[in-house]
Protein backbone atom coordinates (compact mmCIF):
# COMPACT_ATOMS: atom_id res chain seq x y z
CA UNK A 1 0.00 0.00 0.00
CA UNK A 2 1.49 3.49 -1.46
CA UNK A 3 1.79 6.08 1.27
CA UNK A 4 -0.88 7.88 -0.44
CA UNK A 5 -3.39 5.59 0.46
CA UNK A 6 -2.47 5.30 3.57
CA UNK A 7 -2.78 8.98 4.25
CA UNK A 8 -5.84 8.61 2.50
CA UNK A 9 -7.51 5.83 4.66
CA UNK A 10 -6.68 7.91 8.02
CA UNK A 11 -7.89 11.22 6.84
CA UNK A 12 -11.17 8.68 6.55
CA UNK A 13 -11.00 7.33 9.56
CA UNK A 14 -10.65 10.41 11.94
CA UNK A 15 -13.63 12.13 9.57
CA UNK A 16 -15.68 8.73 10.49
CA UNK A 17 -14.73 9.32 14.23
CA UNK A 18 -15.56 13.28 14.28
CA UNK A 19 -19.02 12.02 12.61
CA UNK A 20 -19.32 9.43 15.53
CA UNK A 21 -18.87 12.17 18.09
CA UNK A 22 -21.25 14.39 16.58
CA UNK A 23 -24.27 11.17 16.25
CA UNK A 24 -23.64 10.85 19.74
CA UNK A 25 -23.67 13.85 20.69
CA UNK A 26 -27.11 14.42 19.15
CA UNK A 27 -28.60 11.12 20.41
CA UNK A 28 -27.58 11.93 24.29
CA UNK A 29 -29.16 15.90 23.57
CA UNK A 30 -32.27 14.49 22.19
CA UNK A 31 -32.54 11.47 24.98
CA UNK A 32 -32.05 14.44 27.73
CA UNK A 33 -34.26 17.17 26.65
CA UNK A 34 -37.25 14.71 27.22
CA UNK A 35 -35.98 15.12 31.10
CA UNK A 36 -35.27 18.27 31.31
CA UNK A 37 -39.29 19.35 29.90
CA UNK A 38 -40.40 16.74 32.93
CA UNK A 39 -38.56 18.60 35.61
CA UNK A 40 -39.83 22.06 34.22
CA UNK A 41 -43.31 20.57 34.37
CA UNK A 42 -42.67 19.38 37.29
CA UNK A 43 -41.31 22.75 38.55
CA UNK A 44 -44.12 24.42 37.20
CA UNK A 45 -47.01 22.56 38.32
CA UNK A 46 -45.26 23.00 41.80
CA UNK A 47 -45.17 26.82 41.71
CA UNK A 48 -48.64 26.97 40.23
CA UNK A 49 -49.86 24.74 43.50
CA UNK A 50 -47.71 27.14 45.91
CA UNK A 51 -49.20 30.65 43.95
CA UNK A 52 -52.63 28.52 44.45
CA UNK A 53 -52.25 28.22 48.27
CA UNK A 54 -50.94 31.51 49.05
CA UNK A 55 -54.01 32.92 47.49
CA UNK A 56 -56.34 30.70 48.85
CA UNK A 57 -54.91 31.74 52.03
CA UNK A 58 -55.07 35.22 50.76
CA UNK A 59 -58.81 35.22 50.63
CA UNK A 60 -59.29 33.77 53.62
CA UNK A 61 -57.16 36.48 55.69
CA UNK A 62 -59.86 38.85 53.12
CA UNK A 63 -62.67 37.49 54.44
CA UNK A 64 -61.53 37.76 57.80
CA UNK A 65 -60.83 41.25 57.33
CA UNK A 66 -64.42 41.66 55.72
CA UNK A 67 -66.19 40.18 58.60
CA UNK A 68 -64.33 42.57 60.97
CA UNK A 69 -65.09 45.46 59.26
CA UNK A 70 -68.95 44.48 58.42
CA UNK A 71 -68.44 43.76 62.49
CA UNK A 72 -67.04 47.25 63.03
CA UNK A 73 -69.50 48.98 61.64
CA UNK A 74 -72.66 47.33 62.24
CA UNK A 75 -71.08 48.03 65.97
CA UNK A 76 -70.71 51.73 64.66
CA UNK A 77 -74.10 52.42 63.36
CA UNK A 78 -75.93 50.98 66.18
CA UNK A 79 -73.61 53.34 68.68
CA UNK A 80 -74.59 56.22 66.63
CA UNK A 81 -77.85 55.59 66.35
CA UNK A 82 -78.14 55.43 70.18
CA UNK A 83 -76.15 58.44 70.40
CA UNK A 84 -78.68 60.22 67.70
CA UNK A 85 -81.33 59.41 69.51
CA UNK A 86 -80.23 60.23 72.86
CA UNK A 87 -79.18 64.25 71.02
CA UNK A 88 -82.83 63.61 69.92
CA UNK A 89 -84.01 62.98 73.69
CA UNK A 90 -81.63 65.96 75.22
CA UNK A 91 -83.23 68.11 72.23
CA UNK A 92 -86.54 67.79 73.03
CA UNK A 93 -86.05 67.99 76.82
CA UNK A 94 -84.18 71.28 76.11
CA UNK A 95 -87.33 72.43 74.19
CA UNK A 96 -89.91 71.47 76.70
CA UNK A 97 -87.65 73.22 79.02
CA UNK A 98 -87.47 76.77 76.96
CA UNK A 99 -83.92 76.46 76.90
CA UNK A 100 -83.71 76.53 73.23
CA UNK A 101 -85.14 79.29 70.99
CA UNK A 102 -88.17 78.61 68.79
CA UNK A 103 -89.94 79.70 65.64
CA UNK A 104 -93.01 78.17 63.86
CA UNK A 105 -96.77 79.05 63.44
CA UNK A 106 -98.89 79.67 66.92
CA UNK A 107 -101.28 82.46 68.04
CA UNK A 108 -100.51 86.00 69.80
CA UNK A 109 -103.13 87.08 72.40
CA UNK A 110 -103.09 90.34 73.99
CA UNK A 111 -104.88 90.91 77.66
CA UNK A 112 -105.66 94.36 78.92
CA UNK A 113 -106.92 95.75 81.73
CA UNK A 114 -110.73 96.76 81.92
CA UNK A 115 -112.70 99.40 84.01
CA UNK A 116 -112.91 99.79 87.36
CA UNK A 117 -116.95 99.66 88.55
CA UNK A 118 -119.30 97.02 89.94
CA UNK A 119 -119.01 93.41 88.89
CA UNK A 120 -117.54 89.99 89.46
CA UNK A 121 -114.18 90.02 91.75
CA UNK A 122 -114.97 93.57 93.73
CA UNK A 123 -112.59 96.16 92.99
CA UNK A 124 -110.20 94.44 91.72
CA UNK A 125 -111.96 92.62 89.68
CA UNK A 126 -111.21 94.82 86.17
CA UNK A 127 -107.49 94.11 86.51
CA UNK A 128 -105.57 91.25 84.53
CA UNK A 129 -104.08 89.02 87.38
CA UNK A 130 -101.54 86.20 87.53
CA UNK A 131 -104.55 83.35 87.56
CA UNK A 132 -106.33 85.04 84.47
CA UNK A 133 -101.98 84.79 82.73
CA UNK A 134 -101.68 81.35 83.95
CA UNK A 135 -105.17 79.85 82.57
CA UNK A 136 -104.46 81.28 79.41
CA UNK A 137 -100.84 79.64 79.33
CA UNK A 138 -102.43 76.42 80.37
CA UNK A 139 -105.09 76.41 77.31
CA UNK A 140 -102.56 76.72 75.52
CA UNK A 141 -100.38 74.16 76.35
CA UNK A 142 -103.87 72.06 76.35
CA UNK A 143 -104.15 73.26 72.70
CA UNK A 144 -100.62 72.05 71.22
CA UNK A 145 -98.41 74.91 72.24
CA UNK A 146 -94.78 73.85 72.13
CA UNK A 147 -93.45 76.94 73.58
CA UNK A 148 -94.91 80.13 75.32
CA UNK A 149 -93.71 82.86 76.65
CA UNK A 150 -95.65 86.19 78.33
CA UNK A 151 -94.24 89.29 77.54
CA UNK A 152 -90.89 87.69 76.39
CA UNK A 153 -90.69 85.82 79.25
CA UNK A 154 -90.58 82.14 78.24
CA UNK A 155 -92.38 79.58 80.22
CA UNK A 156 -91.04 76.53 81.68
CA UNK A 157 -92.47 73.49 83.25
CA UNK A 158 -90.87 74.67 86.64
CA UNK A 159 -92.22 78.83 85.72
CA UNK A 160 -94.33 80.04 88.96
CA UNK A 161 -97.04 82.91 88.43
CA UNK A 162 -97.89 84.51 91.50
CA UNK A 163 -98.52 88.88 92.16
CA UNK A 164 -101.31 91.31 93.50
CA UNK A 165 -103.93 92.09 91.73
CA UNK A 166 -103.31 93.94 88.19
CA UNK A 167 -99.26 92.69 88.73
CA UNK A 168 -97.82 89.08 87.76
CA UNK A 169 -94.96 88.04 88.54
CA UNK A 170 -93.16 84.70 86.61
CA UNK A 171 -90.72 82.94 88.66
CA UNK A 172 -88.25 85.19 90.45
CA UNK A 173 -88.44 87.78 87.74
CA UNK A 174 -89.34 91.71 88.00
CA UNK A 175 -93.20 92.57 88.11
CA UNK A 176 -95.33 92.43 85.05
CA UNK A 177 -97.90 95.03 84.57
CA UNK A 178 -100.98 94.90 81.64
CA UNK A 179 -100.87 94.98 78.71
CA UNK A 180 -99.90 91.35 78.82
CA UNK A 181 -98.89 89.72 75.33
CA UNK A 182 -98.77 85.92 75.56
CA UNK A 183 -97.02 84.47 72.56
CA UNK A 184 -97.20 80.59 71.49
CA UNK A 185 -96.20 78.49 69.20
CA UNK A 186 -97.22 75.02 68.09
CA UNK A 187 -100.22 73.80 66.74
CA UNK A 188 -101.53 77.15 65.59
CA UNK A 189 -105.28 75.40 64.80
CA UNK A 190 -106.04 74.00 67.74
CA UNK A 191 -105.06 76.92 69.52
CA UNK A 192 -107.04 79.44 68.14
CA UNK A 193 -109.58 76.54 68.63
CA UNK A 194 -109.62 76.43 72.26
CA UNK A 195 -109.44 80.13 72.43
CA UNK A 196 -112.27 80.55 70.43
CA UNK A 197 -114.18 78.45 72.49
CA UNK A 198 -116.93 80.62 74.60
CA UNK A 199 -116.68 77.10 77.44
CA UNK A 200 -113.31 77.88 78.37
CA UNK A 201 -111.91 80.56 80.46
CA UNK A 202 -114.76 80.65 81.89
CA UNK A 203 -114.15 83.62 84.88
CA UNK A 204 -112.13 85.53 82.61
CA UNK A 205 -114.81 86.31 80.27
CA UNK A 206 -116.90 86.71 82.62
CA UNK A 207 -115.13 89.46 84.06
CA UNK A 208 -114.52 90.38 80.01
CA UNK A 209 -118.26 91.19 79.31
CA UNK A 210 -119.00 92.78 82.91
CA UNK A 211 -115.63 95.10 83.52
CA UNK A 212 -114.34 95.34 80.11
CA UNK A 213 -111.37 92.79 80.48
CA UNK A 214 -109.82 93.20 77.10
CA UNK A 215 -109.04 89.60 75.62
CA UNK A 216 -108.05 89.35 72.05
CA UNK A 217 -105.94 86.81 69.67
CA UNK A 218 -104.75 85.94 66.19
CA UNK A 219 -102.97 83.28 64.52
CA UNK A 220 -99.61 83.88 62.68
CA UNK A 221 -97.70 81.72 60.28
CA UNK A 222 -94.16 82.57 62.15
CA UNK A 223 -93.83 83.57 65.16
CA UNK A 224 -90.36 83.21 67.78
CA UNK A 225 -89.55 82.62 71.14
CA UNK A 226 -86.40 83.38 73.05
CA UNK A 227 -84.62 81.31 75.22
CA UNK A 228 -85.47 80.81 78.93
CA UNK A 229 -83.84 83.20 80.75
CA UNK A 230 -82.12 81.90 83.70
CA UNK A 231 -80.31 84.84 84.73
CA UNK A 232 -83.62 85.55 87.26
CA UNK A 233 -83.68 89.11 89.33
CA UNK A 234 -84.01 88.62 93.07
CA UNK A 235 -86.80 90.22 94.68
CA UNK A 236 -86.31 89.34 97.85
CA UNK A 237 -82.44 89.76 98.66
CA UNK A 238 -80.26 92.79 97.74
CA UNK A 239 -76.80 93.04 98.82
CA UNK A 240 -76.14 95.05 101.91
Amino acid sequence: MSRRQLFSLSLLALVALATGFVLADQVRTQLLTPSNQVARYQALVRSLQELEATNADSRRQIAELRAAIDALESTAAAQSGTTQALRNQVADLRTHAGLVAMHGPGVEIVLRNGVAGPGPGGQAGYLVNFQDIQDVVNLLFQGGAEGVAVNGHRISPLSSFSGPAGTVVIDQGNPLNAPFQVVAVGNRNQMEHLMGDASKLGGLRNRQRALGLALSFQGSPDLTLAPYDSALETRFAQPA
